[in-house]
């Protein structure tokens, strides 16, 4: 069964399979996997999972990402960022490092 995440109106993102690269833990569903740090950007719906085997942070490959309104998202992500005082994600790469950080201060290893 596919995992399913929309915005009403505004986005919606697909995943079909997550594997951890940590542990290689598969599943299709989110029992084994926390899904907490997905965010939204200008680029649709980025879904960022946690393992609840391993606790390594990161982006499942081959989600399906759509927009459906992009002047309303883009209004959406701004007023979000603004509101929480977070920084504005603009895209997939900076999600990816954002992952990347998380991992790094789970770890111990940020500099």
């Amino acid at each position: 069964m596919a995992l399913k995440f929309r915005l009403k109106g505004l986005a919606e993102t697909f995943i079909d399979h997550i594997q951890c690269p940590g542990c290689g833990k598969c599943d299709s569903d989110d029992t084994s996997f926390s899904t907490e740090y997905t965010r939204v950007t200008f680029e649709g719906i980025i879904v960022v999972v946690q393992c609840q085997v391993c606790a390594e942070i990161f982006v499942p490959d081959r989600q399906r990402c759509g927009i459906i309104d992009s002047k309303e998202l883009r209004k959406a992500v701004e007023k979000d960022a603004q509101e929480n005082e977070e920084p504005l994600l603009s895209g997939l790469e900076a999600v990816l490092l954002s992952a990347e950080r998380m991992n790094a201060m789970r770890k111990g290893e940020l500099h």
